[in-house]
């Protein structure tokens, strides 16, 4: 086991290795409810994304131990609950402030690929996409 999943697998790192994907979650369903619907390709993406990226962080041995989809499906019913009662600029600045390093670009990376997963951008997901990207403090992508 390479000494970066000794870490993530650390007893320690466990709760801010789950912190930062509740945050890619959240990040995620930012942008796939940006045009006031989630199809469920955009689901599927979310879904592929999030775990994709926690295989890289934590290893194949322990992607079940962070990233069960039953969980993930369960995170993004509660990030598209708490972006509707705590307003945008405060959901924005959570992810923001649980994210650090490398897990803000996945952040925008999976929200891409989320946007993306339906065929088409609109203007409502591109603002969106350049808000989060803001808010993280990256440049944002041109999807257009």
């Amino acid at each position: 086991m390479s000494s970066v999943r000794a870490l993530f697998s650390a007893r320690s790192a466990r709760p801010k290795v789950e912190a930062s994907m509740r945050a890619l979650v959240q990040s995620a369903v930012f942008l796939a409810s940006a045009d006031g619907h989630v199809e469920e390709s955009e689901v599927e993406a979310l879904v592929d994304g999030l775990r994709a990226v926690m295989a890289r962080t934590v290893g194949p041995e322990l992607l079940d131990d962070y990233a069960k989809v039953p969980v993930l499906l369960d995170e993004a019913r509660s990030a598209m609950r708490h972006l509707a009662t705590r307003g945008e600029a405060p959901y924005l600045a959570g992810i923001a402030a649980a994210l650090e390093g490398d897990f803000k670009k996945d952040a925008v990376e999976v929200a891409l690929a989320v946007v993306f997963a339906d065929g088409r951008t609109s203007d409502k997901e591109q603002a969106a996409l350049d808000r989060l990207s803001r808010a993280l403090g990256l440049s944002s992508p041109d999807v257009v």
